[in-house]
């Protein structure tokens, strides 16, 4: 009785504020024991490589209506998920791919159910859930196996601007990783575009529900691609108004648009010699042409 009422109480807190002590550990502890297992109708999981426009998706599927999404990454609301900022490699799990993968069976359930409990707190009373957290496409049989049913939605981005990207972005210093300086070695980010695409591609026998869409796509018919979605994971269309809008994603406010254009603007041809060397194959698999070519 007197959970269930600590736990009314919680309910009724702001959502800003659940968001806020759900990212401390201590909050992850509350939650875990006040929470209540979530059993909507399909799980979504959006998976892709680090500057995949995953947020971006993630962003207009949450305006359909049958649709719940959490304030930000899964993984920043869990003290089960482990994240490779925690070993030190911001924006690069291949380096650390043992440690965040999670195996499924019987041994991870009870971690799988205090997730779910966590992450009660902040979804919505939604049929479906979705979550997106880029270090989730290294673990997606745990995900599989443990929240059903589940849908995986891959989104595949040209691997020049992927790569550029992420040296761009990733600060290494910041999470105590002094092997490469200021930031990763081109090769490097190369590697982690091309490892996201063998992991996911491996599991994907182990994922009865599984589509695979490319960020180009998104950008250039988004109403076709979305309809593609929807029509995956068997909902209604998302309101065509939702096309017309903008979407802040890392700080920029702006429509669905490609924005590939800029990332490869700053590969010379020595950066793409070197992520050819890396990801050729994989490249040529999708399509994915030198810049200026």
């Amino acid at each position: 009785m007197l959970t269930g009422q600590i736990w009314a109480h919680v309910r009724r807190w702001p959502y800003r504020l659940r968001s806020h002590v759900l990212r401390q550990r201590w909050g992850q502890a509350l939650a875990a024991h006040l929470g209540h297992e979530l059993t909507p109708a399909s799980w979504v999981f959006v998976v892709g490589c680090y500057n995949s426009g995953t947020t971006l998706l993630r962003q207009i599927l949450a305006c359909h209506p049958a649709i719940g999404v959490l304030p930000g990454e899964g993984v920043r609301f869990t003290d089960v998920l482990p994240r490779p900022e925690d070993f030190g490699w911001n924006r690069m799990w291949c380096q650390c791919l043992d440690a965040v993968r999670l195996p499924p069976g019987p041994a991870t359930a009870d971690l799988a159910r205090r997730v779910r409990r966590q992450w009660s707190v902040l979804y919505p009373r939604r049929p479906v859930l979705l979550e997106k957290s880029i270090a989730n496409a290294a673990r997606l049989p745990f995900l599989v196996d443990h929240f059903r049913p589940a849908y995986c939605v891959y989104l595949v981005r040209n691997g020049y601007a992927v790569a550029e990207g992420i040296r761009r972005k990733a600060q290494p210093l910041k999470w105590g990783n002094r092997r490469y300086g200021a930031r990763y070695p081109l090769s490097l980010c190369a590697r982690q575009w091309r490892e996201t695409d063998r992991v996911v591609r491996a599991d994907q026998p182990h994922v009865a529900h599984f589509l695979t869409l490319t960020y180009e796509e998104l950008t250039a018919h988004p109403e076709g691609a979305l309809r593609r979605i929807t029509d995956f994971l068997g909902l209604e269309p998302l309101p065509a108004s939702v096309l017309a809008r903008t979407f802040r994603v890392h700080g920029v406010e702006s429509p669905i648009r490609n924005l590939n254009e800029g990332s490869l603007a700053r590969l010379g041809p020595a950066d793409c010699d070197i992520i050819e060397a890396v990801a050729g194959p994989e490249l040529a698999r999708y399509g994915y042409r030198r810049p200026g070519t």
